[in-house]
């Protein structure tokens, strides 16, 4: 469905607008992250593939996601991503709380929705420099997930790995950079990787995994 026929459906009364939209401004670049969680309930991120600039002894992880097609729903969006990047069929949990907002800045609210089906969050991604868009913001809409089938096949360009963190893991993500053995020696497994990944790469957290971070550590202090 074209956007133009997309809105007219929506003027019509056919489709609902989520409220994620009240949050994004008009025209803005929107995508859709996974905090994707597998058997053992353990968070499970791509580590970058051959299309990324990386250097030689460094590799980002990042959520399981991508942009949103023009006529696409946000669920919608994260299955496909799923199915495209992994080979993986994944079930879209449902936030049962409003989601926050986590600014560019890494200031952190609660916002409110009337979604049916409510994500944890929406944040503020800031293209890296050397990017096409370096410096704008990518609006990344992040849902709750479970893996319904095992992963098929890898995305190879985007993607050359698959690891499984723990959730202590995932929250220090952004307090550090680890190699690769490190993670494994603390309880993380690779899923599925290519030769070429060798142990001592260092790796650090972008998109749905930086914002997991966040999102997990603001969670867990506002419990207290």
């Amino acid at each position: 469905m074209e956007l133009d026929g997309l809105f007219m459906k929506i003027m019509q009364g056919e489709v609902r607008m989520s409220d994620v939209f009240r949050y994004v401004p008009n025209h803005a670049e929107i995508g859709v992250g996974l905090a994707l969680l597998d058997e053992q309930e353990d968070y499970v991120f791509f580590l970058a593939g051959t299309r990324h600039k990386f250097t030689s002894n460094e590799l980002f992880y990042a959520g399981i996601g991508g942009h949103l097609e023009p006529g696409e729903d946000l669920l919608s969006c994260g299955k496909r991503e799923a199915m495209e990047e992994i080979g993986a069929e994944v079930h879209i949990q449902c936030s049962p709380v409003n989601p926050v907002y986590i600014s560019k800045d890494k200031e952190i609210r609660a916002i409110t929705m009337t979604d049916e089906c409510k994500p944890l969050a929406i944040y503020e991604m800031i293209h890296p420099s050397g990017s096409p868009r370096e410096g704008e913001i990518y609006y990344l809409v992040i849902y709750q997930a479970t893996l319904r089938s095992s992963l098929t096949h890898l995305k190879t360009d985007e993607v050359s790995g698959v690891i499984a963190m723990k959730k202590e893991q995932v929250k220090k993500g952004v307090f550090r950079r680890a190699t690769l053995q490190t993670l494994v020696d603390e309880g993380a497994r690779l899923i599925a990787s290519s030769p070429h990944i060798q142990p001592d790469v260092i790796v650090y957290p972008i998109g749905t995994a930086e914002a997991l971070s966040y999102y997990l550590n603001y969670m867990e202090s506002n419990q207290r």
